[in-house]
């Protein structure tokens, strides 16, 4: 009898032997052989499970359900599970954390490279208002048919990512073409294109080329075309009065002085919110943005900026019209928070870097020129 086949029988004690040879003897290059001494155990392998294992904690289940696997690798509990799926969080919420988490560095932000952009994106449309105005009334027309056509398609793009499917084309050339025909042919011109544009949306639905739910998407249809292209057509009326320029440019320098209080004045001082539509106003910002528009209107009639020359409006009407646009920008401001914050998104576009969208930069504009315009009609 050799060494090996010792190793094969049974041990003193009658137990089987693992069949492995001494351990100061040579490998056999033999493979061990596991064999199970209780008969009754049952033999189960990977063709007799119906079900792979099932994640989560472990439970016991009634009735002949498969139990849970519990994958947890010693001691430690996963704490992430890589494949669940988790609601994404609503952008206000998001919008509203990151604020207060970064308030602080928020009201240090004067120098940061964020205001540095908006400011040189600020002064660049500037400079192109300025050099359209200074070329012809026809050029600073094109430019807000151009503006206004892109802010259009902001919104009717933010409308189309939220469900809405307004005939957005109609709505885009309703945009285009309104300072177009204001300025050709007055006033009457804008109710003339806000026929069109139902008439044509109402056929669009009627011929089967839009989907379905007419009525909601022709609403935010109108919606779209009279908050871009009615209220800023009338840059277009503004234009065709004698002293239209300086009327346009008047308007832009209210509203942009707003902007520029509010933001610098809220960033340096700002502590009290002043609203839940948009978590980044502050009472204060609101305030500052309050007096820089009334110093702005001052300084157009010391400095008999444009129509502020005393034919036919001195300093009490600059003054007047600049305490009436003090009051109506912050609406201006606030209603496309309002619409942003319902379709939940942060910026209608990314053309204007430091600012969003074109609507994000204009949205006070929107408000102010028809304010300024109406304000003409009254004071002349």
């Amino acid at each position: 009898m050799n060494k090996e086949d010792e190793g094969m029988q049974g041990s003193e004690d009658g137990s089987t032997s693992h069949g492995l040879p001494h351990w100061s003897e040579p490998g056999t290059g033999q493979m061990p052989r596991l064999e199970i001494n209780d008969e009754n155990e049952p033999k189960e392998d990977w063709e007799t499970l119906s079900e792979g294992p099932q994640w989560g904690s472990e439970s016991e289940l009634e009735g002949d359900e498969p139990q849970r696997v519990d994958l947890t690798i010693g001691d430690e509990t996963p704490k992430d599970d890589f494949f669940s799926y988790e609601k994404t969080p609503d952008l206000a919420e998001t919008t509203e954390s990151i604020i207060s988490e970064g308030k602080k560095s928020r009201r240090s932000g004067l120098g940061s490279r964020e205001a540095l952009t908006r400011i040189i994106t600020g002064l660049v449309l500037a400079g192109i208002v300025v050099l359209c105005l200074a070329i012809s009334k026809l050029a600073t027309v094109i430019l807000i048919a151009v503006m206004l056509g892109i802010a259009s398609t902001e919104l009717f793009q933010s409308l189309y990512k939220v469900g809405w499917q307004p005939p957005t084309l109609v709505g885009l050339v309703a945009s285009v073409s309104m300072p177009l025909a204001a300025y050709w042919r007055g006033e009457g011109a804008i109710g003339l294109v806000l026929f069109l544009t139902v008439l044509t949306g109402s056929l669009w639905y009627l011929l089967g080329i839009g989907g379905t739910r007419p009525v909601p998407n022709l609403a935010v249809l109108i919606l779209g075309v009279v908050y871009v292209g009615v209220l800023g057509s009338h840059a277009a009326l503004l234009l065709d009065d004698p002293k239209g320029k300086g009327l346009l440019l008047s308007a832009i320098l209210l509203a942009a002085g707003y902007d520029v209080g509010g933001y610098f004045i809220g960033q340096a001082l700002g502590r009290s919110p002043l609203t839940e539509v948009s978590p980044n106003k502050t009472i204060e910002g609101l305030l500052g943005g309050t007096v820089a528009t009334v110093g702005v209107g001052v300084l157009l009639a010391v400095f008999d900026v444009g129509p502020f020359d005393g034919e036919p409006f001195g300093f009490s009407n600059a003054l007047l019209m600049a305490i009436v646009v003090a009051v109506i920008a912050p609406i201006g401001d606030l209603a496309e928070s309002l619409i942003k914050r319902d379709l939940k998104i942060k910026d209608m576009g990314t053309v204007l870097p430091g600012h969003g969208g074109v609507l994000d930069r204009c949205d006070t504009l929107l408000f102010v020129i028809p304010t300024v315009y109406y304000m003409v009609l009254v004071m002349a």
